[in-house]
């Protein structure tokens, strides 16, 4: 489950920056806009709660084995 939610964010996060590059060449605007930040921030958060939850997980699961 982890991992497909991380490919599929992998692969959404590709094709904005495939579409960011592209849009780049039709116009002269240089950086990002607010909308296009705020979605590599959501991308970013989510793969760090992603990551979270399962070092959690982990950790859990060896402490349970130890107690």
């Amino acid at each position: 489950m982890l991992m497909m939610m991380y490919r599929y964010l992998l692969a959404a996060t590709v094709a904005r920056l495939e579409d960011l590059r592209s849009a780049a060449g039709r116009r002269r605007e240089h950086g990002g806009s607010t909308v296009e930040w705020v979605v590599i921030a959501a991308v970013v958060f989510l793969l760090a709660v992603a990551v979270g939850a399962k070092l959690t997980s982990v950790v859990n699961e060896h402490l349970a084995k130890i107690k």
